[in-house]
């Protein structure tokens, strides 16, 4: 007597059959994938919303006027440009613009495309030709995580200090590996209210402010 099958369904021999068949190709064509290319150089990247001249660069879009700031000259994030208050909020780091009343431009990271413009209530005074720091103000690992330099009072690990702030889980140690074309920064991981020393980074871009030369 012949076995019926109920239509609409694959006996199971010929079902072992077809995934022998199409299995072997997914794999195939995963494996077949190209892997991510590899980091040959740190791409260095200066920025600044403000050209030499005082004008606002083409490409960030103001997205707030703030009245009533006051500026001192000089930027924990990136040395020749200016650190502000307007309100409650500080603003660091920021750039003169050329305008008939004191008035600066600031970003809040320097991967932004975003700027604030501050009206200030008393005129800029200059910016000392002291040299800048020479740390980048923000950079980004290979897996596309980005990390801003720390500004104020900085926690250290194992006597060294945390110099720049990824995500609650990672933190970069002071001291940027630049011997090599690749640069690299020695990690903290933080889980569970522990941090551990975690893995040598590798930075695929690494951000500079431009300095502040209008004044």
């Amino acid at each position: 007597m012949r076995k019926r099958v109920r239509a609409g369904s694959t006996p199971f021999p010929v079902l072992l059959v077809l995934l022998a068949a199409v299995v072997p190709a997914l794999l195939t064509a995963c494996s077949s994938a190209p892997p991510p290319a590899a980091l040959t150089a740190t791409r260095q990247v200066h920025v600044s919303p403000v050209s030499a001249d005082g004008s606002p660069v083409r490409g960030f879009r103001i997205t707030q006027t703030v009245p009533g700031a006051s500026c001192e000259a000089g930027s924990e994030a990136i040395g020749r440009a200016y650190r502000c208050v307007a309100g409650n909020s500080l603003f660091d780091p920021c750039w003169a613009v050329h305008a008939a009343a004191p008035t600066v431009l600031c970003l809040p990271f320097p991967w932004s495309v975003t700027d604030v413009r501050l009206e200030v209530g008393a005129p800029l005074s200059a910016i000392p030709a002291e040299p800048g720091t020479n740390e980048p103000w923000g950079v980004e690992l290979a897996s596309g995580q980005r990390c801003v330099l720390l500004q104020g009072a900085h926690s250290q690990f194992a006597g060294r200090v945390i110099d720049y702030y990824c995500n609650a889980g990672l933190s970069l140690l002071r001291g940027l590996s630049r011997a090599a074309p690749v640069w690299r920064a020695a990690s903290v991981t933080a889980a569970a209210g522990k941090q551990a020393l975690g893995p040598s980074e590798q930075i695929k871009i690494a951000w500079f402010g431009s300095p502040d030369s209008y004044f």
